[in-house]
């Protein structure tokens, strides 16, 4: 990993994949409110037949209050934030998981997120994070 790679605008680069032409770049950064973005950015043929476009951004953010349920999720309960970020690391190491991955366990088990996707062709996607009724 890239000391470009380790840093991008504040966010810290947890899981770097290439395969078979495709680049995906997981980052993970904390707000000044304790609020955590993941973000994955896909670029390559996979984009490309997807999307329609060379890139491609998703990204999901948990607010403080959700910080519990997705430390259960990752294991054991890892509040800290240096634990979350390693325990995210372990998580799309590899490529055996992608964001949408996450997003899917956090749906299976109640973990509230907001939800962004942006792309030159596609434009930008914003769902809030679900309120409980």
């Amino acid at each position: 990993m890239t000391a470009k790679d380790k840093q991008k605008n504040g966010m810290q680069v947890v899981a770097r994949e290439e395969r078979l032409g495709d680049v995906s770049v997981v980052t993970s950064g904390y707000a000044e409110d304790g609020s955590l973005m993941v973000s994955e950015e896909v670029s390559g043929p996979s984009a490309s037949v997807a999307y329609g476009e060379s890139s491609h951004k998703v990204r999901v953010v948990f607010s403080p209050e959700a910080m519990d349920g997705l430390a259960q999720l990752l294991g054991n309960g890892a509040k800290a934030e240096g634990e979350i970020r390693t325990h995210l690391g372990s998580f799309f190491q590899g490529g055996r998981h992608a964001l949408i991955d996450l997003m899917d366990l956090c749906d299976a088990k109640g973990v509230p997120y907001s939800y962004q996707a942006l792309g030159p062709a596609t434009g930008v996607t914003y769902r809030p994070a679900a309120e409980e009724i």
